[in-house]
């Protein structure tokens, strides 16, 4: 797979899954912006060293993706610094699991923040950057909203977390109809549980 000359963008890229994702695309010819939080930079700084060691581009965005004001500057640098974005990789989300009846409202509000309300505006905004390239029909664009295997079933203490992932996989749905006559195709990827460092402590319990 060639995706020389294309520009991805990746949400959450300091570690885990986003951190792979960022280097396996430089690997295949992207040149790539990651962004994460302040507080995860010792993080993005590795990421940004592992994806230059393919001889890619990076550049590297802090702010807080449930700041809408924050998204629209990044994204306003990126089409001023930068030119455009090819590929949208929708990463950053979170997990507090919890039994149902125990869900307290601000672990609730965090994770609508981040996993739904947040991957909404950085859609939108990253779709937006996209359409404003005017050969866009003709390359073509790429948005890739992260969701999980939750977002097809259930889980026990997993509530929230199945409720933003089954709201993804409807915006995808929604937005991959909404963005076709632009030519950027919408899809999710839907993982189990991977041993990255939120998931780790899961692993630890033998009865999980």
């Amino acid at each position: 797979m060639d995706l020389s000359g294309k520009i991805a963008l990746v949400t959450g890229a300091s570690r885990g899954i986003g951190e792979a994702l960022a280097v396996g695309l430089a690997e295949h010819g992207t040149d790539i912006i990651i962004c994460d939080l302040e507080s995860e930079s010792r993080g993005l700084a590795n990421t940004q060293k592992q994806i230059e060691k393919t001889g890619k581009k990076c550049w590297s965005y802090f702010l807080d993706v449930t700041k809408k004001s924050q998204i629209q500057k990044m994204v306003s640098d990126i089409l001023s610094d930068i030119g455009s974005i090819d590929i949208l990789v929708n990463n950053a989300g979170t997990n507090r699991p919890e039994q149902f009846t125990k869900i307290k409202k601000e672990d609730m509000n965090y994770v609508v923040d981040l996993n739904l309300k947040a991957a909404f505006h950085v859609a939108q905004m990253g779709a937006k950057a996209m359409i404003k390239l005017k050969n866009r029909k003709s390359v073509g664009g790429s948005i890739i909203n992260i969701s999980s295997q939750l977002g097809k079933v259930g889980a026990p203490n997993r509530s929230i977390y199945n409720m933003t992932k089954f709201g993804i996989e409807g915006l995808t749905r929604g937005m991959a109809l909404d963005l076709a006559k632009n030519n950027i195709r919408v899809n999710t990827v839907c993982p189990t549980f991977v041993e990255t460092p939120m998931v780790t402590k899961f692993f630890k319990d033998k009865k999980f």
